[in-house]
């Protein structure tokens, strides 16, 4: 993300169709391999996991880049969804993001889980880089937690 400008803000009501147009193009084909997408299923899931959850808009240079949805509960941050569009994938936009909620994790003592599609090698690779592990494993996701007193979690910068 060398030289880029990076905002995060609450997401907007107006915005749905373009953040589902996100989720649709990062997570389709996870889904498709592991139990198939349902277009109308995913459209009210995904509704659902807004009203639930605190989404953020990830802009970069202000462009929607994708978008960041938490659960902030009384020992743990849950990363219930982290999608950065394919054109700004692989700028650290996501590494950023985790560094900076692990550090505010830190900071309150508690610890950040998410989950991880089981055919998502990357995604899981950059948690494990980031200091998350397995907790837990379904046949569709790997669970994976991050705890600021583990060995490799320190969040500190270069």
């Amino acid at each position: 993300m060398k030289g880029c400008l990076m905002n995060l803000r609450l997401a907007k009501a107006y915005e749905l169709s373009i953040l589902f147009d996100i989720h649709h193009t990062v997570f389709r084909s996870h889904i498709e391999k592991l139990w198939g997408w349902d277009e109308d299923w995913q459209r009210l899931n995904f509704v659902t996991e807004l009203a639930n959850t605190v989404t953020y808009v990830i802009e970069i240079e202000g462009k929607v880049a994708g978008y960041l949805q938490l659960l902030d509960e009384e020992n743990r941050m849950y990363v219930q969804n982290l999608a950065v569009s394919p054109t700004f994938q692989g700028q650290g936009i996501g590494t950023q993001l985790l560094k900076d909620l692990q550090l505010r994790a830190k900071n309150r003592n508690m610890s950040v889980s998410l989950g991880v599609f089981q055919t998502n090698k990357r995604a899981k690779s950059l948690y494990e880089q980031l200091g998350f592990r397995k907790v837990n494993e379904t046949r569709t996701y790997i669970e994976m937690l991050w705890e600021h007193h583990s060995p490799m979690g320190d969040v500190s910068r270069p």
